[in-house]
């Protein structure tokens, strides 16, 4: 019944399909160019190495995670379940006083982070921002490494994203 509901809510009266989770991406609390990143991010759409190979862009054998190098670095392990990443989503939720589970996917784990009950509305903008700050910053760092030949350096990224969080949440 819950399910027939949802299907049900999400049909617009012109047959078009709504997919709440992906609006739920524009919650400005963040840059529009970071909330534009995420939404390509959940709709699967960053071009992750696993993607540029199956496009045929790049080789196979170079199909390998920017950050720990032993996982084909496709969206989910890259952004979310790889042992580097995952440990700064954790020091993150921490530094806010929360605990987050490993979701099986970076859709499902932003649907249980935007979902999470926090009655302060200022804590809840920063618990938001925070989603949005370290997603952006694990890819852009992503990015240095291969673009700008710089090194891993996760007290960096754990730094920009503090920085990042306390400046959006002050505009």
């Amino acid at each position: 019944m819950k399910n027939l509901y949802s299907k049900a809510t999400s049909q617009r009266e012109d047959g078009v399909t709504v997919d709440r989770l992906l609006c739920s991406v524009w919650q400005k609390v963040a840059p529009p160019k970071v909330e534009l990143m995420a939404w390509l991010a959940l709709l699967g759409k960053l071009n992750t190495k696993d993607r540029l190979v199956r496009r045929g862009i790049i080789p196979a054998e170079l199909n390998k995670c920017t950050f720990c190098d032993n996982h084909i670095e496709d969206l989910n392990h890259l952004l979310l379940s790889c042992q580097i990443t995952w440990q700064v989503w954790k020091a993150i939720a921490e530094d806010l006083g929360g605990e987050i589970p490993l979701g099986d996917n970076l859709r499902n784990f932003f649907a249980s982070w935007i979902n999470r009950r926090i009655a302060n509305k200022t804590q809840r903008k920063l618990w938001l921002a925070s989603f949005f700050a370290t997603l952006w910053s694990l890819w852009m760092h992503r990015n240095a490494i291969i673009f700008k030949q710089h090194t891993m350096d996760m007290q960096a990224i754990y730094h920009t994203i503090k920085w990042r969080v306390a400046i959006w949440s002050r505009a």
